[in-house]
């Protein structure tokens, strides 16, 4: 029930038309019960011996009352459904709306405990099955619930004996109702868990299919989908085993019914029972009527269980995504940032992904402002956990990091990004424009300081040379561009924030040496005043750096600019001698070349 509560609360908000929504519900529930209990009274009249000179005169006020009370029927029932789907529609789009801004608000750590087709399964696919329930399933149950209550009281006033063989029904189709939904809910469960497995499959072999076919794993692939559709299938089969059974036997239930009310209400009428009340072939009529107007919503019951228990396994799924804790988040007494100069400081600072495995130990480093600090490391060293910690992507697991003397958890998650300009080696664009891609982070800037930013990062010449120029619009995740294009449209995007701290992740491995270079010239002058952290396996960056720590398991075990370093003659005089001086010798050839 916890799930469906919390539900009901989002269609809560909208309580008073849910309340007319009701209200509708009960009186278009009379009105369709008066044209059979006109009919009623003109079989009764035709009872022998009749008067037909009295039937005559009761004909035309029959029709108008059965015409009247079709057309305020339909009235009604237009306004109850507008109503009651506007309070599900709504409600659904609070839904959608509390999981986008959970997602948004979500920490790195969830991601990287996530798997994007099963978040993208539980915000779609999930969501959709909730909405079945609020727009279909609040009605029908509201339908249904009114339905018994109005006829209930109208037979109940002609004959509570056939009334209570009537209603007979009710509470074994709820017994049996009640037994589908516990069975079925455990295997509603699963088939949304497998659909997510499903979906997230999907969503991996489509980017990267080309990975796929490079290796010819065609049919390995399809061997894994071929078993996850199996499951998937088996879970189907099985509910379709519970919802071929339980309606059958609500069906079978409601035969039986019938049966004896034809028998009881036909003794009735010829008095076989030696009843004193009056009951005629109309009230009979009647009756069997009101068995099929009951049999309708009573065998949706069914139906409503299985989208019921349907829904709150979906709706159990995207609960999830909204209680999932946020590891970075604001304090309550949180301030805003002030205008910063870009000090950095590292005190002490201990981080791990996973309780007990340090990823960075004991990490002391001050940055001052318009300094620009190169980080060198082999893979796993801890070089991009180093700068995630800056804008606090993650949070330090002891120790702390100021900026400007501000410990970053005292102040508000935004605006420490705000004043952080990040080009990660992990390009990523939107399929939009290129001029909305590099104004992202600062949508409200001029035409001309976007061309200047694209200019700095040597993207403006390729972007000229495109027939749309900057509304060109750009393939998803960025496809249409080669990756040095993406990488200096990134660029230019962390430029235009006008950061006073700058984060620059390997954001020149794509670009060739030519470029680097332009790109270098440009970076001179924006890098003035402005505290740079550099991963990068360009010499001429490290060799420029005021300061270049050299990370080795999470650890800084040499720090210094690079003539301090090479005097040392320790680690980054060895890494410098294998991989960056070669490079170095094939960039200067290249440069008396052109």
């Amino acid at each position: 029930m916890g799930s469906f509560l919390r539900l009901m609360r989002y269609v809560a908000k909208y309580w008073h038309l849910f309340i007319v929504s009701f209200v509708l519900i009960i009186i278009n529930s009379y009105l369709a019960f008066i044209p059979q209990l006109v009919m009623r009274d003109i079989f009764n009249a035709l009872t022998p011996p009749f008067d037909s000179t009295s039937v005559l005169g009761m004909l035309p006020v029959a029709c108008l009352t059965i015409i009247v009370a079709s057309v305020l029927s339909g009235v009604f029932v237009f306004c109850r459904d507008y109503a009651m789907r506007y309070v599900s529609q709504r409600a659904l789009y609070d839904l959608r709306k509390s999981t986008f801004d959970a997602l948004l608000s979500k920490s790195f750590s969830f991601y990287d405990q996530s798997q994007t087709g099963d978040i993208i399964s539980r915000t779609t696919s999930d969501i959709e099955q909730v909405s079945r329930m609020l727009s279909m399933w609040i009605p029908r149950i509201a339908g249904t619930i009114s339905t018994i209550i109005v006829a209930g009281g109208i037979l109940f006033s002609i004959n509570y004996q056939m009334t209570i063989i009537l209603l007979l029904q009710v509470p074994f189709v709820f017994l049996i109702t009640n037994r589908y939904r516990k069975l079925s809910r455990p295997i509603f469960r699963k088939q949304r868990k497998i659909f997510g497995e499903i979906t997230t499959f999907l969503q991996q072999n489509i980017v990267g299919t080309r990975v796929v076919r490079i290796f010819t794993q065609e049919n390995y692939e399809k061997g894994r989908f071929n078993d996850k559709n199996t499951r998937y299938l088996n879970q189907m089969l099985a509910s379709a085993k519970l919802r071929g059974f339980y309606p059958t036997l609500n069906t079978l239930i409601m035969s039986v019914i019938t049966a004896v009310l034809w028998w009881f209400g036909g003794g009735l009428v010829i008095d076989t029972f030696g009843t004193l009340m009056e009951f005629k072939w109309g009230d009979l009529v009647l009756f069997i009527q009101s068995m099929s107007r009951l049999t309708r919503p009573i065998s949706f019951l069914s139906m409503s269980i299985r989208i019921y228990s349907q829904a709150m396994a979906a709706s159990t799924r995207v609960f999830e995504v909204l209680d999932a804790e946020v590891d970075v988040k604001d304090k309550s007494d949180a301030f805003n940032l002030p205008s910063i100069k870009g000090e950095v400081k590292f005190e002490q600072v201990f981080f791990e992904y996973i309780e007990g495995k340090p990823v960075l130990k004991n990490i002391n480093l001050t940055a001052e402002p318009g300094m620009t600090i190169a980080i060198l490391g082999a893979t796993g060293s801890g070089k991009s956990t180093f700068i995630n910690l800056i804008p606090r992507f993650y949070d330090a697991t002891s120790g702390r990091l100021l900026i400007d003397g501000y410990d970053i958890r005292d102040v508000t998650v935004k605006s420490v990004r705000k004043q952080i300009g990040i080009a990660l080696q992990e390009v990523f664009l939107f399929a939009r424009t290129i001029k909305e891609n590099i104004a992202f982070g600062n949508p409200d800037v001029s035409m001309e300081e976007i061309i200047e930013a694209a200019k700095a990062a040597q993207a403006h010449d390729f972007i000229m040379s495109f027939p749309n120029g900057y509304e060109t619009i750009v393939g998803e995740r960025g496809v249409t561009l080669s990756g040095g294009q993406k990488q200096r449209i990134t660029i230019a995007r962390a430029i235009l924030m006008d950061p006073k701290i700058l984060i620059l992740d390997d954001t020149t491995s794509f670009v060739d040496t030519e470029t680097e270079h332009h790109i270098q010239k440009a970076l001179e002058t924006l890098l003035k005043n402005r505290t740079t952290f550099v991963i990068t396996q360009r010499v001429s960056t490290i060799k420029n750096a005021d300061k270049i720590i050299v990370l080795e398991n999470g650890e800084i075990i040499e720090s210094g600019s690079h003539e301090e370093l090479i005097v040392k003659n320790g680690i980054y005089t060895k890494i410098y001698s294998t991989q960056f001086a070669p490079q170095e010798e094939l960039t200067t050839q290249e440069i008396k070349l052109r």
